[in-house]
């Protein structure tokens, strides 16, 4: 089922209790709080409880009670809640710089793919090293990518969007972009049919689009891929794109 209120993924825009009164609240009448507010399929770090008012302390206490279940540091969920896909992205959005959906899954996100994984897999890329909490990488069985596709002359959010009917903290790849970062990793042999065959699906790409993120594209071995497989497909843009 797809995660599509807003509301459920809303932040926190109400403060439970000022550090007057706060420790006034019982743990009842805080869950009933969070049950009311807080977003569902989605973990809460302690920076969201501090913006409530709710101190360390409170959401050890929580824990121990059994209303909280922890699946890591600094993660959290109201019990009887699962972690879902686009709230564990939104989650982990707050701790890895420039983190989207890309490549192969930004396009089976697009509707771009005729043939879709048996399993969902979750294809992350961000900017930098970082240690995925083992309860994600399980809920997403992803891939994650941070090898740098594009110099510094183009912002690093461009080409980067939220889906309408999605979570509106996930940011996911135009298609123009998603291409180049399946291609980036999908250049050995084993893999080069399946590139073919989505490139030659792929009819309705903004070639302005596609040349600004290819001008940036230190990558020529990527560029090149790109551009003789899509010649070879025969697609329109393919011999208009200056690589």
């Amino acid at each position: 089922m797809r995660e599509s209120t807003h509301r459920r993924f809303s932040a926190p825009t109400t403060r439970l209790g000022t550090s007057a009164n706060k420790n006034m609240l019982n743990p009842t009448q805080i869950v009933q709080f969070l049950m009311d507010f807080a977003p569902r399929s989605q973990p809460l770090g302690l920076r969201y409880f501090a913006a409530l008012g709710i101190d360390a302390q409170q959401v050890s206490e929580l824990v121990q009670e059994g209303w909280l279940r922890r699946l890591s540091e600094d993660a959290y969920l109201l019990r009887g809640d699962q972690p879902g896909v686009d709230g564990t992205i939104a989650y982990l959005r707050a701790f890895i710089p420039n983190l989207h959906v890309g490549g192969r899954t930004a396009l089976e996100w697009h509707r771009m793919m005729h043939h879709l994984r048996f399993r969902d897999r979750i294809d992350l890329w961000g900017r930098g090293y970082c240690s995925i909490p083992s309860w994600a990488v399980d809920r997403l069985s992803c891939s994650y990518y941070s090898h740098s596709l594009f110099d510094t002359g183009m912002d690093e959010g461009y080409g980067l969007k939220p889906l309408a009917w999605r979570h509106p903290q996930v940011l996911v790849s135009v298609p123009e972009r998603a291409i180049l970062e399946y291609v980036s990793v999908s250049l050995e042999l084993v893999l080069i049919e399946d590139v073919r065959d989505l490139i030659g699906s792929l009819r309705n790409i903004r070639l302005n689009v596609l040349q600004e993120l290819v001008d940036c594209c230190p990558r020529r071995d990527v560029v090149w891929g790109l551009k003789f497989l899509a010649e070879d497909e025969g697609v329109v843009w393919a011999q208009q794109l200056r690589a």
